[in-house]
C-alpha cells in the first residue's frame, strides 16, 4: 500500500479520514495523495499564481480563481498540520469533477488504496444513487477504506473480516486476499476470519471448516476463525468487531448502484454507513 489516496472536501470528515491515512502511510511506509475535485476551465497544470495574469479574466473566471487559489493553500494548510508523517503527502487540485475524476485519477497515479470519510446518512436522492463512499467503492479498482468523523482510534493490528460461506467462491477472491496479506503485513496484523450465523444454531463446527478451508484455499495469511450468532448478518459483524477492539473491518462486496439498491440490500453498504470503526471494502466487480 504505497499510494494512499485522500479525497477531500477540506471537511473535519476528511480530514479525519487523512489522520487514518498517515496512520496507514507510515506503517506501510507510503505515500499519501490529497486531492480535492473540481471541474474548472483552466485546464490541468494551470498556476493561478502564474498565469492569471496573462489572460484577459472576465468576472466569472477571476471568482474561479480566487476559489481555486483559496483551496490551492487550505490544501497545503491540511497537509501541513500532518507533516509529521514520515513520508510525503503530495497535495492537488485535479481538474475533474468527482464522479469522473477519482476513477481517472486512481488509474493515472496507480493508487493502492483509498482512505474517505463518511458520514454514514443517505438523502433521499443518495438511496437512488448512492452516496460518495459507494459510488467509489463501484468505481474504482483498488480497496476503499471508510471512516466516521467520531471515530474512535484503534488497534490496526487487529483486522476482522466477514464472511459469508455460502457465497464465499469468486473467481477474483484470490486477489481480493492478496490486497489483504499485503495490508496485513504492512501492518503486522492478525485477521479474523468472521461467519455470521443465524441466533440458536449452536453447531460451529461445520461453518469453522469451511471458513479455514476458505482461508487456506485462498492464501490467507495470519488469521484465525470465528463463528458468531445474530440474525442480522451486519450487525453481528460489527458487534464482533467492536468487542473484540478491531482497527478495520473487511468486507468483500458486489457494489450495486442505481435502482437495483431498492431491491437488493448491498451488506457492505449497510455496514459501511452503519460501522463505528473504519470499514475496508473490495469489490470484487473490479479488481
Amino acid at each position: 500500500m504505497k499510494k494512499i489516496l485522500v479525497p477531500t472536501d477540506l471537511s473535519d470528515i476528511s480530514e479525519n479520514a487523512l489522520k487514518l491515512a498517515v496512520e496507514l502511510a507510515d506503517k506501510s511506509k507510503g505515500d499519501i495523495y490529497l486531492v480535492n475535485f473540481l471541474d474548472h476551465p483552466f485546464g490541468r497544470g494551470f498556476n493561478t499564481m502564474g498565469e492569471a495574469h496573462k489572460q484577459n479574466v472576465d468576472e466569472e473566471n477571476f471568482y474561479m480563481i480566487q476559489l481555486i487559489q483559496r483551496t490551492q493553500q487550505r490544501l497545503g494548510d491540511m497537509a501541513e498540520r500532518h507533516s509529521h508523517h514520515a513520508g510525503e503527502i503530495h497535495y492537488e487540485l485535479f481538474d475533474e469533477d468527482f464522479d469522473e475524476g477519482i476513477e481517472l485519477y486512481v488509474k493515472e497515479r496507480e493508487i493502492d488504496l483509498i482512505v474517505m470519510g463518511t458520514t454514514g446518512e443517505e438523502t433521499l436522492e443518495e438511496f437512488f444513487t448512492g452516496n460518495h463512499t459507494e459510488q467509489v467503492i463501484q468505481k474504482v479498482s483498488c480497496p476503499v477504506i471508510s471512516i466516521k468523523e467520531k471515530h474512535g482510534w484503534a488497534d490496526l493490528a487487529h483486522i476482522v473480516l466477514g464472511v459469508d460461506v455460502k457465497q464465499s467462491e469468486e473467481p477474483k477472491m484470490n486477489k481480493a486476499i492478496g490486497y489483504l496479506n499485503d495490508l496485513a503485513a504492512s501492518l503486522n496484523a492478525k485477521i479474523d476470519v468472521v461467519h455470521v450465523a443465524d441466533a440458536g444454531n449452536s453447531d460451529h463446527s461445520v461453518y469453522e471448516r469451511q471458513l479455514k478451508e476458505f482461508a487456506d484455499r485462498h492464501g490467507l495469511m495470519n488469521y484465525n476463525v470465528t463463528v458468531t450468532e445474530n440474525n442480522n448478518k451486519e450487525q453481528g459483524l460489527i458487534a464482533f468487531a467492536l468487542a473484540k477492539g478491531a482497527g478495520l473491518l473487511g468486507v468483500l462486496s458486489h457494489a450495486e448502484g442505481g435502482f437495483l439498491r431498492v431491491f437488493s440490500h448491498s451488506t457492505s453498504e449497510q455496514i459501511s454507513r452503519d460501522a463505528q470503526l473504519p470499514v475496508l471494502t473490495i469489490n470484487l466487480n473490479n479488481i
